[in-house]
């Protein structure tokens, strides 16, 4: 093409770099910007909206040459970039001047109702509850703003990461190997970033090294969701509507995410599939499945989902919750009273349930008991999908159950585990969750074989546990259910979002096959206190049998227990591993415990 008299001033210049590019096929912004008689960044900002048109398509090359930026034709299927370029672009000063992360106010009215900063790896995220007005609270966060020059070096870079970086399929299945992984690609993708951006600050070099591994080994923009210790659960209903999220103070609110495609939903959830050795497609488009940080996700696919793709994400805490955190005067789902007798049940290997709805709080609950187990006991736990975290010192073993692969072969089913776990000489069996016939008379055969056992099971109340189990379809007969001693109930108030132990009840014996209940303890709504109710029948009376305890022991042993606890809870001492650690003391010499914190005094110190 001849070279373009100055005339062209005053011609249609988009129609001009248009017709360059088709001449050219491919063109650098120098030389566009050299026959043109223009500035460069005046003809980019063109040369941007012309690709938002896709009439032509913008590389950059950072990687190559950090100046190089060409136009091409575009691809037949180009589409509008998902980030719109900024319009003012300073190609001499480059990204070192720009904050990534400045505090973003959401736009329109709105009256703030929560504020707090949430730290996701390297950043620190502002994060805003506003009141719009809507039926809903809606959640903003802060994210780091990515215009399309930073988005062209980021692509740039993970590709030549990705050919860089092997990743073995042991790497995403293994919470060690998965975070020498991060460590690595955050590593790499720093000193690849640097070599361009030599100006750049180091925290603006570690929040686009953040993006990156977010993006290639992560959930993107849902991993700043996932680091708020806030949220239960992160639901993606299609790429039509934004993310929501279920706030442990606030319950269902929108936030500014969204996933634009449903191909990249779709991804996600595939993804996902590939790394359990899953996969989900038209023909099986369901997916339960965990994260490596044992976080647990549904799947579902479009047309199952009439409205898209879905990803459901039930976020575990990263801290396992104890005693002490349901002792919390803010939280109170359990007082002291009660959480000694299960503290008592548990040393002296009474078989439980705890019982629930969904959301209550059952698997927490479960949880925050087991650092009463004794450590030198094995104990062998069976899931579904791992979400237990016992303490470090305890003989534990995680069993976790295996679905089948594709060609419906190497299965491992629950019942596999619970049979195979009695040959593993256990003293506590735990079971994730109870659904099924088969695997209800293998868990009370254990019991009937002198293990101690304790599960979840999904009923409201303890009456309710026990017609299930003895009705239709799992038909227990009573007799055998009379092997279980007590049952948890958990609740979760749909209004208040508060979480409360409803009651704990003992299953006594009799002359007949139909069980009976005593409840020992029970919440009253109107006080929202947990009262005591009848005295025990059944512990009492095998504790004495068992364990030689007279009543007067027992009541001296709870008083001792609910000490500690209160001492605990006065330290603020709530870790799983440090609450452990005192009970281990504890059993070790119990006299010297009560002494020393009689006396304010550590025993672990």
């Amino acid at each position: 093409m001849a070279e373009t008299s100055p005339s062209t001033r005053n011609q249609d210049i988009p129609t001009l770099l248009t017709a360059i590019v088709d001449a050219t096929r491919r063109i650098s912004l120098d030389d566009a910007a050299a026959k043109l008689r223009m500035d460069k960044k005046d003809l980019f900002r063109i040369a941007s909206q012309l690709q938002r048109e896709s009439k032509i398509k913008i590389e950059a090359h950072f990687l190559q040459d950090p100046d190089l930026i060409s136009l091409k034709q575009p691809a037949a299927d180009a589409g509008k970039p998902r980030i719109t370029p900024q319009e003012e672009i300073d190609l001499e000063e480059k990204e070192h001047k720009k904050n990534l992360l400045a505090d973003q106010l959401p736009e329109g009215k709105y009256t703030e109702v929560d504020a707090y900063i949430i730290n996701a790896g390297d950043m620190h995220l502002p994060v805003r509850i506003i009141d719009t007005g809507d039926y809903v609270y809606h959640y903003h966060v802060t994210m780091p703003h990515i215009d399309f020059v930073t988005r062209a070096l980021l692509d740039e870079t993970k590709r030549a990461l990705v050919g860089e970086i092997r990743i073995e399929g042991h790497d995403i299945l293994d919470t060690e190997k998965f975070a020498k992984l991060k460590a690595k690609f955050l590593a790499r993708s720093k000193e690849k970033l640097r070599s361009v951006l030599k100006r750049a600050s180091n925290e603006y070099i570690a929040t686009l090294s953040r993006v990156l591994v977010n993006e290639m080994i992560g959930l993107g923009d849902i991993e700043y969701l996932l680091a708020d210790a806030n949220i239960e659960e992160v639901v993606v209903n299609s790429a039509k509507d934004v993310v929501w999220v279920y706030h442990k103070k606030h319950a269902w609110v929108k936030t500014n995410i969204y996933i634009p495609t449903e191909d990249m939903i779709m991804n996600y959830a595939s993804r996902i599939a590939r790394e359990v050795g899953r996969e989900i497609t038209n023909l099986a488009p369901l997916l339960d499945a965990h994260l490596i940080t044992g976080d647990r996700i549904n799947a579902t696919l479009y047309p199952i989902s009439t409205i898209g793709n879905t990803v459901t994400i039930r976020r575990f805490s990263r801290t396992p919750w104890t005693v002490i955190h349901f002792m919390d005067p803010d939280v109170r789902t359990v007082n002291t009273e009660a959480a000694a007798f299960l503290w008592l049940a548990i040393e002296y290997e009474l078989s439980m349930l705890i019982a629930g709805g969904t959301a209550s709080g059952k698997t927490t609950m479960l949880n925050a008991l087991m650092p009463f187990m004794p450590a030198n006991q094995r104990i062998i736990s069976i899931e579904d999908t791992r979400e237990l975290n016992l303490p470090g010192y305890l003989h534990w073993i995680p069993l976790t159950v295996r679905p089948p692969n594709p060609q419906g072969e190497g299965e491992v089913s629950m019942l596999d585990l619970m049979q195979n776990s009695l040959r593993m000489r256990p003293d506590r069996i735990i079971v994730g969750e109870v659904r099924r016939k088969e695997e209800t008379e293998v868990l009370f055969e254990a019991m009937h074989t002198g293990h101690s056992v304790y599960g979840t099971f999904h009923a409201e109340q303890a009456s309710e546990v026990v017609d299930r189990i003895t009705s239709p379809p799992m038909s227990i007969p009573g007799s055998v259910l009379r092997s279980l001693h007590l049952i948890v109930v958990q609740y979760r108030n749909r209004r208040t979002r508060q979480r409360r132990t409803f009651e704990v009840v003992e299953i006594t014996r009799d002359e007949t096959d139909i069980p009976q209940l005593n409840t020992l303890y029970k919440w009253q709504p109107r006080t929202d206190t947990i009262e005591k109710m009848y005295p025990s029948v059944r512990v009492k009376d095998e504790l004495e049998l068992f364990a030689g305890l007279n009543e007067a022991e027992i009541a001296e042993d709870l008083a001792g227990k609910q000490k500690i606890l209160n001492w605990l809870q006065s330290q603020n001492i709530r870790g799983v591993e440090n609450v452990g650690r005192i009970v281990t003391e504890y059993y070790l010499d119990k006299e010297t415990v009560l002494e020393l914190i009689s006396e304010g005094r550590n025993p672990v110190t």
